[in-house]
């Protein structure tokens, strides 16, 4: 299959099934390293590789990406990567887990090699971003559910979960995850995990701001925690205030 391409330098496995925790319904995450003259090219028959592959059901895509999600019977889902060997160099993304299935001319032997000792750093700019998205994500949620907005609220109360599970990683020094969802019921702290089991309810206005107010408060106590942690460029007192600002609007009046 791919490694039969002679533009292909290279195809590894990454995720659960490189790190040797996976299961039988765990993703196959396969990366496929190409020549550079020749990566827009599997780009643009991504969706056609994997049809030729037994069992092929379907694809999901993103318009513009570089990658193919595929699914196959009976139940298993391939993420295939398609990455530009020119553009690629050391990382510590690449010091990950990984499983080589080809690498005919040992580009990816060297690349992990030199991979391997760097560490990850979190850049005070994506806290930042982070917690202005968790605060606007608190008060849109309070804005909508007061609107009777529901199913909108409750995906807002999601996102906001985002946020906390993000805060949970950076402040417990785990590993950063693309997929920030992915096994958290394993590796999240118990007052997180606590806080978001006991966030999901009925789709009514007042079990939505309750929701809300119990992921506020965890919440408020891990942006303490990241302006301790991190050099945030933004006022604390800002960041409460706006908490403030959450707790005083759940006691508003619904809108007529």
């Amino acid at each position: 299959m791919l490694s039969a391409e002679p533009h292909v330098l290279g195809v590894f496995l990454g995720g659960s099934l490189a790190a040797g925790s996976g299961d039988a319904f765990s993703d196959i995450d396969l990366r496929v390293v190409v020549e550079s003259e020749h990566h827009s090219d599997f780009v643009r028959r991504r969706l056609d590789i994997p049809r030729s592959w037994p069992g092929f059901v379907f694809n999901e895509w993103m318009p513009g990406a570089q990658h193919c999600v595929s699914h196959f019977e009976p139940f298993g889902k391939v993420d295939i990567f398609y990455l530009d060997a020119a553009r690629m160099s050391a990382s510590p993304w690449y010091g990950l887990p990984n499983r080589v299935l080809h690498d005919p001319k040992g580009f990816l032997k060297s690349l992990f090699a030199q991979s391997k000792a760097l560490k990850f750093d979190v850049a005070a700019d994506d806290v930042s971003q982070s917690i202005s998205k968790g605060l606007a994500a608190l008060h849109e949620t309070l804005r909508r559910a007061k609107r009777g907005e529901l199913i909108y609220a409750q995906t807002l109360l999601d996102e906001l979960r985002h946020h906390i599970m993000k805060a949970d990683d950076w402040l417990f020094d785990r590993t950063p995850t693309t997929a920030i969802y992915a096994k958290f019921d394993a590796r999240g702290s118990k007052e997180v995990l606590d806080a978001l089991r006991a966030s999901y309810g009925q789709l009514e206005a007042e079990t939505i701001i309750q929701a809300a107010a119990g992921l506020r408060e965890i919440y408020q106590w891990q942006v303490r925690q990241l302006h301790e942690r991190f050099d945030l460029q933004r006022p604390l007192s800002n960041d409460n205030k706006a908490f403030e600002m959450a707790e005083a609007a759940q006691s508003l009046p619904a809108a007529k």
